[in-house]
C-alpha cells in the first residue's frame, strides 16, 4: 500500500506531522531538527561548573601549601637563628652580665688541660667568679663573623666592652650533638678557653685558693694553676708564719703572673719576741754578761775599766745594762724549707749605766732557730750582743 501523501500549499503542517506518525511512526520535520541542539546544551554547562570547581581547589590547595612552605621557612630561619653558634655566644655573655652561671653553663663548654683542677671548671667556680664585679661587667657584645669549620663547629668573632676595656676575640662554638630541640636543631656551645695563672710561693706556703676554691696540689704543678678565662682572685691561706695573702688578676686576654712573698704574720712576730726576752731572763750572770744584772768591780785597790765600742775606756765601781723591749720593729724570719722551722734575727738596743749616773748607748744583733709545731713556738740555738757598736 503506498504511504505517499499529497502536500499542499497551505495544508497545516501538524495535520502533517501528525498522518506521518500514524502512518510510519516518528518523522523528524525540519522544524524538529532546528531544535534538537538545545537538547543538548544543558549536558556541556554541567560539565564547564565541574571543571571550574576542580580548578578552584587546585588554586586554594596550592596558596595553602604556599602559605604553609612560607611559615615553614620562616618558622625554619627562625629556629635556626635561634639554635645557632652566634646566638649561643651571645646568651653566653648576656648570663655572665646578668651574674647567672646556670645560663653560662647552659651555654658553655669550658676547655681544660690534662691535670687541672676539675673543681674549678664547675658551676660553683662561675658562680665565684661571678662574685668579682670586673667579670659581669660586660657591654656591646657584637658579632662580627662567623666562619665555619665543618658542619658541627664554627669560629664566631666577637666585640666587646670587658671591664672597660675594649676587646676582639675568636671563640671556637660546636654544636652538642646530644641535646636536639624539634628533632631538628642541636644546642650549640661556646668552647671558653682557660688561662694560666703562674705563681711563686715561699717555703711553708699556706693553702692556694682561687676564688675562694681550694687548688689541690696534685691537681696542678707548685708553680701554675689553670682556670676559667676572666678576673679572679688568688689567695694563699695564712700559717703559723704567714698572714693570708690576696692578688686580682686579669685571665681574660693573658696568662698572668704572680708573686707571694710571704708576710710574717704580726702574732708570730710577737711570740719569737717574747721568746727572745725570756733569754735576758733566764740568762745566767755568773756565766754570761746578762743584761738586768748589776755587776761590781772587785774591792781589790785596783781601778777597774770596761773598754766600750766607740768609748774606749770606761771606769768602773759598778754597772748595769738593759736592752730595749722592741725586738719586733726590726725583725726578719726566713722560712726554712723544712715543716715547721725558720731563722728569726733582728737588732737590738742596749744602754749602760756606770756608777749608776753615766750612760753610754750601743746597738747590736740578735738570732734564734725558732720551731712552731701546733701554735707552741720554741727554740733550737739563740745568741745576742746588743752592745756591738756605739749607737
Amino acid at each position: 500500500m503506498s504511504h505517499l501523501v499529497k502536500y499542499h500549499e497551505g495544508t497545516n503542517r501538524g495535520c502533517l506531522r501528525y498522518r506521518a506518525r500514524d502512518q510510519m511512526g516518528t518523522v523528524a520535520t525540519p522544524a524538529e531538527a532546528e531544535s534538537a541542539p538545545t537538547d543538548v546544551a544543558p549536558q556541556a554547562a554541567k560539565r564547564s561548573r565541574g571543571g571550574r570547581r576542580l580548578l578552584a581547589g587546585v588554586l586554594v590547595f596550592a596558596l595553602l601549601m604556599a602559605v604553609a612552605g612560607g611559615a615553614f621557612a620562616f618558622a625554619n630561619a627562625s629556629l635556626s637563628s635561634r639554635f645557632s653558634p652566634g646566638r649561643a655566644l651571645l646568651d653566653y655573655f648576656a648570663a655572665q652580665k646578668r651574674g647567672d652561671a646556670d645560663g653560662m653553663m647552659a651555654n658553655a663548654t669550658f676547655l681544660r688541660p690534662p691535670g687541672s683542677s676539675d673543681d674549678l671548671f664547675q658551676q660553683a667556680a662561675v658562680a665565684a667568679m661571678l662574685q668579682i664585679p670586673q667579670n659581669s661587667d660586660v657591654s656591646d657584645v657584637r658579632i662580627l663573623s662567623s666562619a665555619p669549620v665543618d658542619s658541627s663547629a664554627s669560629n664566631v668573632r666577637v666585640s666587646m666592652t670587658w671591664a672597660g676595656a675594649s676587646r676582639v676575640a675568636v671563640y671556637g662554638v660546636r654544636k652538642d650533638l646530644r641535646e636536639t630541640h624539634y628533632l631538628l636543631y642541636n644546642t650549640w656551645r661556646v668552647e671558653v678557653p682557660y688561662a694560666t695563672i703562674a705563681i711563686s710561693l715561699p717555703n711553708q706556703a699556706g693553702l692556694v685558693t682561687v676564688d675562694g676554691i681550694f687548688v689541690p696540689t696534685s691537681s696542678s704543678s707548685p708553680n701554675s694553676i689553670r682556670a676559667i678565662e676572666g678576673f679572679h682572685t688568688v689567695a694563699m691561706s695564712a700559717t703559723s708564719f704567714y698572714e693570708r695573702e690576696a692578688k686580682s688578676v686579669d685571665g681574660v686576654d693573658a696568662n698572668p703572673t704572680l708573686t707571694f712573698v710571704g708576710s710574717v704574720r704580726s702574732d708570730a712576730k710577737a711570740a719569737i719576741a717574747a721568746m727572745v726576752s725570756a733569754w735576758f731572763v733566764a740568762c745566767d750572770a755568773a756565766k754570761y754578761w746578762c743584761p738586768n744584772h748589776t755587776y761590781t768591780a772587785p774591792n781589790d785597790g785596783y781601778r777597774w775599766y770596761l773598754t766600750l765600742p766607740g768609748y774606749g775606756k770606761v771606769y768602773y765601781t759598778a754597772y748595769a745594762y738593759t736592752i730595749d723591749p722592741d725586738l719586733t720593729s726590726s725583725m726578719t724570719i726566713v722560712v726554712s724549707d723544712h715543716l715547721g722551722q725558720a731563722k728569726a734575727s733582728g737588732t737590738c738596743a742596749a744602754t749602760l749605766t756606770v756608777d749608776g749616773s753615766r750612760t753610754y748607748s750601743f746597738t747590736g744583733t740578735w738570732s734564734a732557730d725558732v720551731t712552731v709545731t701546733g701554735g707552741r713556738w720554741g727554740n733550737t740555738a739563740g745568741a745576742w750582743n746588743c752592745t756591738q757598736a756605739r749607737a
